[in-house]
């Protein structure tokens, strides 16, 4: 479990920073996750695009989808 959730907040952060590779988002986005809880986090994030549409071509999602990601990353933290 302590595995999987580390890999959850290193994507995730790599997301905000702009760090992550050309198809690492995409894999963490599409590939399941075993634990249920860090599943449905993947999940959320797979549908930002849909939940917080983008303000401009380039972006993945819109501020407050950002934000979301934001809230759930000082979640994961908080909880390891």
């Amino acid at each position: 479990m302590k595995h999987a959730t580390e890999y959850v907040i290193e994507e995730v952060e790599k997301f905000l920073n702009g760090t992550g590779g050309a198809y690492d988002w995409d894999d963490f986005t599409s590939i399941p996750i075993r634990d249920p809880h860090l599943n449905s986090i993947r999940i959320e994030c797979a549908e930002l695009r849909e939940s917080y549409p983008p303000t401009s071509d380039d972006g993945y999602c819109g501020h407050e989808g950002l934000d979301r990601l934001r809230e759930i990353l000082d979640g994961l933290k908080k909880n390891k």
